[in-house]
């Protein structure tokens, strides 16, 4: 089938692979992965970048007329 064929990957399958094996560690409970998640992620030491962005404002067009 086409669909298959597209994903196909290795690394892709990798992957999915490692969030099935990091899920299966939790008990196949999201929220307990999240957790266990967050406690790596404070036990690691490093500045974690959350997945917020800020807005950025775009330059009106009455600030580029002159």
């Amino acid at each position: 089938m086409l669909v298959e064929s597209l994903y196909a990957d290795p690394v892709v399958a990798e992957l999915h692979e490692v969030r099935r094996r990091l899920l299966e560690a939790s008990g196949g409970d999201v929220e307990e992965f999240r957790r266990r998640l967050r406690d790596r992620e404070k036990a690691s030491g490093r500045n974690v970048v959350s997945g917020r962005v800020k807005k950025h404002m775009e330059p009106s067009d009455s600030a580029d007329s002159r």
